[in-house]
């Protein structure tokens, strides 16, 4: 019996530390406006030399369709996990936290005047053609909300689809880190703090 109660008692006791830890939204991947911000607002990395030759070699389409050659600077960028229902471009009640984080972000100062894209990723489950509509979808449906919301330029925001051209866990297709929004600032730093 007493072996019994202190079974039950270590349970108990790993199931509280669980939900402290991970019931937590921090702990579950959101990212606060500051650390947007950080990101956002940090000076382009230049690549390598292998990495400009590539990329100089890589043929990228914008929303347009039009082709451009990728640039050899990264630009400042953070993913962001933003939570929408299976094969649905309806924002979730699960992700309108970390959106209230991102369009906190955008208005602050220090990106004032900066350009963004919201580009929308999927995973490697379904089409191609069916994943591109839904990560275009999805973008901008983001987009909107942060107009609505937060009173940003509409002509300041861009919403991509890439749909699941660009997985960002490409040894599991399906995993879920390539659902995922990346939000790009493509400002210059000096031009997005006019």
């Amino acid at each position: 019996m007493n072996r019994l109660k202190g079974a039950m008692g270590g349970i108990l006791a790993a199931g509280f530390i669980g939900f402290l830890t991970f019931g937590n939204t921090a702990f579950a991947g959101e990212v606060s406006r500051q650390q947007i911000i950080d990101a956002l607002t940090a000076p382009p990395k230049i690549s390598s030399f292998a990495d400009r030759l590539r990329n100089t070699r890589s043929p990228t389409f914008d929303n347009r369709s039009e082709f451009s050659v990728a640039s050899t600077q990264s630009l400042p960028a953070i993913d962001l996990e933003v939570y929408f229902d299976y094969n649905s471009a309806e924002i979730t009640p699960r992700a309108e936290p970390q959106l209230r984080e991102l369009g906190a972000a955008l208005s602050d100062p220090k990106l004032k005047g900066a350009s963004i894209s919201i580009n929308g990723h999927t995973d490697g489950v379904g089409g191609d053609a069916f994943n591109k509509r839904l990560s275009e979808r999805r973008a901008g449906v983001i987009k909107e909300y942060l107009v609505d919301n937060f009173q940003l330029s509409a002509s300041k925001l861009r919403a991509v689809g890439y749909g699941r051209s660009r997985l960002k866990n490409k040894a599991d297709p399906a995993a879920s880190e390539n659902r995922r929004v990346e939000v790009v600032n493509l400002a210059p730093q000096a031009q997005a703090q006019r």
